[in-house]
């Protein structure tokens, strides 16, 4: 993970995001392509997936509401 790659993504985001908005009509657009903002400082602070991923102990919680 190179951080001066996601520093300059995030710089970035918005005017893609504005290019995108240009192309395509409003109704394609929904709440999801607002995350986009936040992925490059999540990628920032959480680091890499794999040490964040939380189904490994999910599985091992074998507890089942019947």
């Amino acid at each position: 993970m190179n951080v001066d790659h996601i520093e300059r993504l995030e710089k970035n985001i918005m005017e893609t995001i504005c290019k995108l908005e240009m192309i395509f009509p409003p109704s394609f657009f929904d709440s999801i392509e607002h995350l986009l903002v936040h992925l490059p400082f999540e990628a920032k602070v959480g680091g890499l997936v794999q040490y964040r991923w939380m189904y490994p102990f999910e599985r091992l919680d074998v507890t089942v509401a019947i």
